[in-house]
């Protein structure tokens, strides 16, 4: 009887011991993940992986007792970022599984970590690393909503024992505040590009403003308007006026092959060429034939960009208009119920070196008037998928072209409202409407 009560007290004992190893080990295990997580904060409010990895891995270090590890961050496209604490890429490349793939690729493929203890190889050799011998290893990915960014690795433990469920526990904690350190680094990173990208495009926007005139202009003897809207931010649609000599003024309408800021570099170098070229034209159609040569130095080597043109030159002295279609929807010169096409000229500039142009001769009469677009307005569709085409355009302009200019901008803006259906498929847009005042 009293060895059974004997018994009976060394099993409490034993229970009561158990039960406070379990405390403790429960305490330090709270301990623990509180730690981690005021660490993890620190990680997260970091923006620089410089800074991340060696925190990372130091900590790692510590919560397992390793002697030596190593932090690799993939990163699309370029060789992985790496942290190193007496542990290389190369030597943990070494280390494989019984299927015989490295760790690394072992725990980036299926997102689970890995723990190698004894560890040995085939030829019986032990992975050394600075005369360290590699006994034990484990290896556990960062991971964030399902995504493996990276892979922090840890080899041997400070007191010689293996490595643990604890250790994989505390590891894979640690490795998920490490992934999101490292995805608000990325997120980041791309925010600070697109900021520099979008500050480019805001100055490219205004250099393309500054270099095309103001829309509502009066000269003597003409007045200018012009709708011009872009689809981005930049665009390939331009218009100029020079003025030449007294009573002359050349207008250009122009459409770049392509959009954004390609486009928009083309733009401004042809821009360049014409301002250079029009200080002396004695002719439209040999200024058309030497601009085009300048740009075919440029343009031929952009993958097929050409630019269509309507060059219109007013001699308002004369009483004519000089122009040559370079490729472009044709010009339309109204007068009263007249209407006057203008298309003579020749292809699209920028491609096609030795090019002649043709220019055309129109007399002018006060009360005529000019109206010449880019393909962005012809080209747009409307919800049934109708595109608004040549037909119809010349319609609407037989209509409004003498309707004072806020009449007629009005109307079409609703036009175009009407065909712009889908988003994607709005392109630049650009009208100028000339008026011979005298």
């Amino acid at each position: 009887m009293g060895e059974s009560i004997d018994d009976f007290f060394q099993i409490g004992e034993v229970l009561e011991k158990q039960l406070t190893e379990i405390e403790e080990k429960l305490e330090d295990q709270i301990n623990k993940i509180i730690d981690l997580s005021h660490i993890g904060a620190v990680f997260t409010s970091l923006l620089d992986l410089d800074m991340i990895l060696p925190m990372v891995i130091e900590t790692a270090l510590r919560i397992v007792k390793g002697e030596v590890g190593e932090i690799i961050i993939f990163d699309s496209g370029e060789q992985p970022k790496t942290a190193s604490w007496g542990l290389s890429y190369e030597n943990i490349q070494k280390i494989k599984t019984q299927q015989g793939v490295n760790i690394i690729d072992h725990v980036r493929n299926t997102g689970e970590s890995i723990t190698i203890n004894n560890l040995s190889f085939h030829d019986n050799d032990k992975v050394r690393v600075h005369q360290v011998s590699i006994n034990s290893i484990i290896s556990t990915p960062l991971k964030a909503q399902d995504k493996v960014v990276g892979v922090v690795t840890i080899a041997n433990k400070e007191d010689g024992q293996e490595f643990d469920e604890d250790d994989r526990f505390s590891l894979e904690l640690l490795g998920s505040f490490a992934a999101v350190a490292v995805m608000n680094v990325e997120l980041h990173e791309e925010a600070l590009i697109k900021q520099k990208i979008e500050h480019e495009l805001d100055i490219a926007e205004h250099v393309q403003q500054t270099l095309m005139p103001q829309e509502n202009v009066e000269y003597d003897g003409i007045d200018v308007n012009v709708y011009h809207h872009q689809a981005g931010q930049v665009g390939g649609d331009f218009y100029d006026i020079v003025k030449l000599e007294d009573g002359k003024y050349l207008a250009i309408v122009a459409d770049v092959s392509n959009k954004g800021m390609p486009a928009a570099l083309i733009m401004t170098a042809a821009r360049s060429y014409i301002h250079i070229l029009a200080e002396d034209i004695s002719s439209l159609s040999e200024f058309v034939a030497k601009f085009n040569e300048f740009l075919c130095r440029d343009m031929q080597r952009m993958g097929g960009m050409f630019i269509t043109m309507f060059f219109g030159l007013f001699d308002l002295k004369e009483n004519i208009l000089l122009s040559v279609n370079a490729g472009h929807p044709p010009g339309y010169l109204f007068r009263g119920d007249e209407v006057i096409k203008l298309k003579t000229g020749g292809p699209f500039v920028g491609q096609f070196s030795g090019i002649k142009y043709i220019e055309n001769k129109t007399p002018l009469k006060t009360g005529d008037k000019l109206i010449v677009y880019t393909d962005g307005i012809f080209e747009s569709v409307n919800s049934k998928g109708e595109m608004l085409g040549l037909a119809n355009s010349l319609k609407f302009l037989k209509k409004h072209c003498h309707a004072p200019w806020h009449d007629f901008v009005n109307d079409l803006k609703i036009l175009l409202k009407e065909y712009s259906y889908d988003v994607g498929y709005v392109d630049d847009t650009t009208l100028m409407h000339i008026e011979v005042k005298k």
